[in-house]
């Protein structure tokens, strides 16, 4: 959201704790016989903070009283210290407080006090300032800063304005950097990133009109300089993919998915996994935040699915796994969706030829309906519409009857669910002595289930297996990750392989 700066409530003068702060209580009322008085009689008191908001010098600038901050400068007040012990929102020097409020007459005094050098423009407090005037402030203010600055401020500085420009959205001051100066290819990826997790990260409101005006005309003049939202590299947030995969998992953030999208960002654009947003979203699982200002993650709406379909997102599209985003959203979306992205496909021989798609380890749709527990989407596959075959065999002896069984990761479904898939595929003719190429049985798969003591689900399905004529002491190899993806082991621990495992490694946009 855009967010104004902070002015403390100044009201109620005559019940203040600015008695104790005589300079403080002179400027709040207007006193300047008093406040000339004082600067001669307490010299020493002239930076002093109230532990509220600031010295008398910050109270003269939020007050915009000229007089008085011209005798607080002879007095000897320092326009670039920052206060000690005051709430963190007022933490701030005197003359950024100036460029923050577009109290452009005090600044400019302020200014012509200070004399910038170029020992000066390196320092935090002056760079703030510039940076402060384009968060909060107007053109005007901060072409004055330029102006008066000449060729003191550095490329640095102008860069970190235009960061704070998009904190804020304050396109218009977006717009009149990039006219001033040329920014790096990187720098204009951070500012775009910023756009979206700088001020909504910490923030749950629904925004205004307005605001949503001011988010997307940033992202516009932005990508019109040539930002990437392909490459992010946020400040506050590490966003590890394409902004349009980020946007695409947050519901608050889809009309930035959309300003992007008409903005002629790629809906196809990948992660380093090669999965899009509808691969992202197709497997989609809401994770409990760590944090409790995180964004909200809510589940998919058909409405982004559609978005993204409309600018032609790819439901073919193949990540390094062969997994398309309709594998996915067999895996954990709810049969509405799946049918949403199969729709997309206008003949009915591309509908066919999809259902049948396989990815690099032999599976197709049936595989990852069956081990996210998705039944709905399970009796599709099955029915006579389609008529996937509920013994299909991938890489490694794997059956769909098995992949409903094993554990999962991520684990969306609980093990009661995955013993009803189970049992819908044994109704549907799935082998219940099935072995693997290396000799995993479906009681090997059930044995992996973290469940401390067993359901009475459990074992009875257990009793059936063994009555169809499994066998308790079979033993298997436990076949581990290709040593390619030995890296990507998670918590220290190796897994084992069991069917559609490999969307564990669906990459979570946020770390």
């Amino acid at each position: 959201m855009r967010i104004p700066p902070s002015i403390p409530d100044l009201s109620g003068i005559e019940d203040s704790i600015w008695y104790n702060y005589p300079l403080h209580w002179s400027v709040a009322a207007g006193d300047l016989n008093k406040l000339q008085d004082l600067k001669t009689s307490s010299p020493e008191d002239i930076d002093k903070s109230d532990g509220h908001c600031g010295t008398a010098l910050h109270i003269a600038i939020y007050l915009d009283n000229l007089v008085a901050v011209d005798i607080l400068l002879n007095a000897g007040a320092n326009p670039l210290r920052r206060p000690h012990f005051v709430q963190q929102e007022f933490n701030t020097t005197p003359i950024r407080v100036a460029a923050r409020l577009d109290h452009q007459n005090i600044l400019h005094h302020l200014w012509q006090h200070i004399n910038p050098n170029s020992d000066t423009f390196d320092t935090q407090e002056l760079d703030g300032c510039l940076c402060d005037a384009a968060e909060y402030g107007h053109v005007a203010t901060i072409s004055d800063l330029l102006n008066w600055g000449h060729d003191g401020w550095s490329l640095e500085s102008k860069g970190r304005a235009l960061i704070a420009s998009a904190n804020n959205w304050r396109y218009g001051n977006i717009e009149f950097l990039l006219s001033q100066c040329p920014f790096k290819q990187e720098l204009l990826n951070l500012a775009l990133a910023q756009v979206i997790v700088a001020r909504s990260y910490f923030d749950r409101r629904d925004h205004t009109e307005s605001e949503l005006v001011a988010q997307t005309q940033s992202i516009k003049v932005l990508m019109d300089a040539g930002a990437d939202p392909k490459n992010p590299r946020a400040s506050r947030i590490s966003i590890h993919g394409p902004l349009v995969i980020w946007t695409a998992l947050h519901k608050q953030l889809y009309s930035c998915l959309e300003a992007f999208l008409n903005y002629g960002a790629d809906p196809n654009m990948v992660n380093s996994q090669g999965q899009t947003a509808l691969h992202s979203l197709g497997a989609h699982k809401r994770k409990e935040p760590k944090v409790k200002y995180i964004f909200l993650v809510e589940e998919p709406s058909e409405d982004v699915f559609r978005l993204l379909l409309r600018f032609n997102a790819s439901i073919n599209y193949k990540d390094i796994y062969g997994n398309t985003p309709l594998q996915c959203a067999a895996y954990a979306s709810p049969l509405d969706t799946f049918h949403i992205l199969l729709s997309n496909l206008p003949t009915g021989s591309q509908r066919e030829s999809t259902l049948r798609s396989r990815n690099h380890k032999e599976e197709t749709l049936l595989p990852f309906a069956s081990a996210g527990a998705q039944v709905d989407i399970v009796k599709y596959l099955l029915s006579d519409g389609v008529g996937l075959c509920v013994n299909e065999t991938a890489s490694r002896g794997w059956t769909p009857f098995l992949s409903a069984l094993a554990p999962t990761s991520p684990n969306i479904a609980g093990l009661s669910r995955k013993i009803e898939t189970a049992r819908l595929l044994l109704s549907c003719g799935a082998n219940p002595v099935v072995i693997t190429y290396n000799g995993w049985t479906p009681l090997h798969c059930l044995a992996m289930h973290p469940c401390g003591n067993g359901t009475d689900e459990e074992a009875r399905l257990i009793q059936k297996l063994i009555s169809k004529g499994s066998l308790v002491d079979d033993r298997a190899s436990f076949a581990f990750d290709d040593l390619l993806n030995r890296s990507r082991r998670q918590g220290g621990r190796q897994d084992i392989y069991c069917s559609c495992r490999e969307l564990q490694y669906l990459e979570d946009p946020v770390a």
